[in-house]
């Protein structure tokens, strides 16, 4: 039985990325902005999709920044900043 999926990830410094869970390793998982290993992960299970209707089934998590940095000029988000939640604390 095959398993699909990716991981959300945060690391010390609270930065956000998404990982491929078939080919994420623990000598791999750094934060791809500070090179910080994650302090915070959820696995998102996308085998049987994300949605039952409108309800999301895959587990994802909605996180919203408390802090976002953006070039003066075009406005692009340069850099965002989340808190780290309390549940599935990697140690």
């Amino acid at each position: 039985m095959s398993w699909e999926g990716y991981y959300q990830l945060i690391c010390k410094n609270g930065h956000y990325w998404t990982d491929d869970a078939s080919y994420m390793d623990d000598q791999d998982c750094i934060c791809p902005i500070c090179k910080s290993k994650p302090v915070w992960h959820n696995t998102v299970d996308i085998t049987n999709g994300s949605f039952e209707g409108k309800r999301r089934i895959d587990g994802y998590k909605s996180l919203k920044p408390y802090q976002v940095i953006k070039c003066p000029t075009c406005k692009t988000t340069l850099e965002a900043k989340y808190k780290i939640p309390k549940q599935r604390s990697i140690r």
